[in-house]
């Protein structure tokens, strides 16, 4: 009966050790809820041939409400009225995107981390580069970082 017992727990706990938080689907119903978020931008400055190291800009907090309706997430900032629909899987899906234009080269990455069921942290970083050197002072680079822990 013993062997039975720890057969049966060891089987039950080396089934648990190989899942993790990043194998799991992500999909936009986990964000159903009240989170804190905690965002950070950054900014790089150019110096004429390259970007320098990300600097902190501003730092800023705000409480958000997700809701999933009609197969839809939506959110809203908790001191405004207006619900707005968006799929945070498909906005920040882990690609860049890259454009450019007679004027300019754009670059723009947005990924999705989730921590755990009650936090999540979501990226954007963006590039912007003249291809005239005349107008090399538009060069921007940025980085925001949203860190997201829900409220209970």
């Amino acid at each position: 009966m013993k062997k039975i017992f720890l057969v049966g727990l060891i089987s039950l706990f080396l089934s648990g050790c190989n899942k993790t938080v990043s194998d799991e689907v992500v999909s936009d119903k986990m964000f159903i809820g009240d989170w804190k978020c905690n965002y950070i931008d950054y900014k790089s400055i150019w110096d004429g041939n390259n970007f320098g190291e990300y600097k902190i800009d501003e730092k800023f907090e705000v409480l958000v409400t997700f809701k999933y309706e009609n197969n839809s997430l939506y959110s809203k900032i908790t001191n405004k009225d207006e619900w707005t629909k968006r799929s945070l899987v498909e906005e920040y899906n882990n690609k860049t995107i890259q454009d450019e234009d007679g004027f300019l080269k754009m670059k723009v990455t947005k990924s999705l981390k989730k921590v755990s069921d009650d936090k999540f942290i979501t990226t954007d970083e963006c590039e912007f580069i003249s291809k005239d050197e005349e107008y090399d002072s538009f060069n921007r680079k940025f980085k925001n970082e949203i860190t997201c822990t829900r409220i209970r």
